[in-house]
């Protein structure tokens, strides 16, 4: 399902689930994208000009701009995936990450889970259709997890998450 990052990232706001850097250097992030990244979609441009920190108690991952002593972290942080066609956007605090699908061509893009323990050799499942709806589901997976909702409950916001052409939905990955 796809939903405008700007649209998801507003909503993620409101709500107070939203943290976003002190400083502002979306525009140098772009740049070191487009140079290190085979294609920029525009949803991965969006959520880079949202300068996003974090949503909930997932960070995003991405180099942090200094300067005095340029990128920080590493450029190699926008290259961790690329050896499986994706982007990282964002960890999940044990080394894992989620990453943007880079190989979807022309259609949208969809978020998957990569594991650390297999060297993110392969997308484990899919967390999102496309990277606003997977902002949701972002958004709410703690949330979730405390209500000890049921397995699927990721359709009710992203119908189409079954759909994903790299990876099943998580409940369907084994």
């Amino acid at each position: 399902m796809f939903v405008p990052v700007t649209q998801a990232i507003a909503l993620i706001e409101s709500r107070g689930l939203l943290e976003r850097r002190r400083k502002d250097d979306s525009a140098r992030m772009i740049d070191l994208a487009r140079s290190l990244l085979p294609s920029l979609p525009a949803d991965l441009e969006d959520f880079y000009r949202a300068n996003i920190r974090a949503v909930g108690e997932f960070p995003t991952v991405m180099p942090t701009w200094n300067d005095h002593v340029g990128w920080r972290g590493g450029e190699a942080k926008l290259t961790d995936l690329l050896h499986v066609q994706a982007a990282p956007l964002f960890g999940d605090g044990c080394g894992d990450l989620y990453g943007l699908d880079l190989a979807a061509g022309e259609t949208v893009p969809a978020v998957y889970f990569f594991d650390h323990e297999d060297e993110f050799s392969r997308p484990h499942w899919a967390a999102g259709s496309s990277l606003g709806a997977f902002l949701l589901l972002l958004a709410e997976k703690d949330q979730a997890f405390v209500e000890k909702r049921p397995s699927g409950w990721e359709l009710v916001i992203d119908p189409d998450i079954d759909k994903c052409p790299r990876a099943p939905a998580i409940w369907n990955a084994g």
